[in-house]
């Protein structure tokens, strides 16, 4: 799987995964840099970033994304 992921590389050759969607506000934008790209997944996992199938997107987006989908399921109702 780590090889269909898009990671971003630092100057010091270490690796983080951007959020995919980042629509929020106070989205993070990307994980932690971290030595390898096995650990920078474990990162995103142990900080509960969602996996959509191609990527992952931060808590914070995930937010956004239901609130979102919130205010359609109210204004059909009205």
């Amino acid at each position: 799987m780590s090889d269909t992921l898009s990671y971003l590389e630092n100057e010091d050759g270490k690796f983080a995964i951007p959020c995919q969607i980042k629509i929020a506000e106070d989205c993070v934008e990307q994980g932690e840099f971290c030595d390898n790209k096995e650990d920078a997944r474990d990162f995103v996992e142990a900080d509960c970033w969602i996996f959509s199938g191609e990527g992952y997107f931060c808590c914070q987006c995930n937010e956004q994304v239901l609130r979102n989908i919130a205010n359609l399921s109210t204004k059909k109702m009205i």
